[in-house]
């Protein structure tokens, strides 16, 4: 393939998702790693995508599923910023989360405040705890819990555990199940997030569990981040409220309003 025609092959792919790994496209392209890393750099230069680690991103804000018409592009927040928001309806989802950890499980905790919330909650003992949220794996630790930090590189900023180090970390693990956390959920886009880096963890934690769990208050649909993780029907999403009913549609959903008033008929 000429140079020319591996550059529209990734713009193309760009105008359809929201990010492209080096890695996945050594078969699409039919070149080796050091060429398709050059051609990003020229694409960077030309101001026609953004290069980013092991990757590319589109420059283009991806478009929300609500009308087609709002377009959004998530920001990573702090985690000290995160934690103070949409507290009570994060507690409520990360406590209906914990109830699903069994005995004999092995679990992976994905960093982030909600997945966070989860730790006072969990009351099983005999179930194995990995994680890439370096505050998780002392909160977990500190309550008794057998506890695994990822290897690789800390973010401060989320303090997660990221890049190809994490990835290589998980690559020895198969989860019973996995509670992930997601900065939008989107129709179209699936389920993003804002760190390229983060996303790679996040798919591959996904890849190796038998059951997965996304946990998500109610502000996260509609959103999208920079980068899709994951499709959108990968597992079960655990929320709050579900005010757009389209999405039950397209993925299953747990949501505690509902399943709150069932039990108060």
């Amino acid at each position: 393939m000429l140079q020319y025609e591996r550059f529209e092959t990734i713009l193309e792919m760009l105008r359809h998702q929201a990010s492209v790994r080096v890695t996945d496209l050594v078969p699409i392209l039919d070149a080796s790693e050091s060429t398709i890393r050059r051609d990003i750099a020229e694409l960077d230069r030309e101001g026609r995508l953004k290069k980013v680690f092991g990757g590319a991103v589109s420059i283009e804000p991806q478009s929300s599923s609500n009308g087609g018409n709002r377009k959004v592009n998530v920001q990573r927040k702090p985690i000290s910023a995160k934690a103070k928001t949409k507290v009570d309806e994060k507690t409520r989802v990360a406590a209906f989360a914990a109830e699903k950890i069994e005995s004999g499980d092995l679990i992976y905790i994905d960093a982030g405040t909600t997945t966070g919330s989860m730790i006072e909650h969990i009351d099983c003992m005999d179930a194995i705890y990995v994680t890439n949220g370096a505050r998780h794996a002392i909160e977990l630790a500190e309550r008794g819990f057998k506890t695994y930090l990822l290897a690789g590189e800390m973010k401060s900023s989320t303090e997660a555990i990221i890049g190809y180090g994490a990835v290589d970390s998980l690559r020895k693990y198969h989860f019973s199940k996995c509670f992930i956390g997601t900065d939008g959920i989107d129709v179209n886009n699936g389920l993003t997030t804002s760190d390229i880096e983060e996303s790679m963890v996040k798919a591959e934690a996904i890849k190796r569990s038998e059951e997965v769990y996304i946990l998500a208050d109610s502000s996260k649909f509609g959103l999208v981040a920079s980068i899709t993780f994951a499709p959108l029907d990968v597992g079960t999403i655990i929320t709050d409220q579900l005010t757009e009913p389209e999405y039950r549609n397209s993925t299953k959903i747990i949501e505690l309003d509902s399943l709150q008033a069932q039990q108060d008929e």
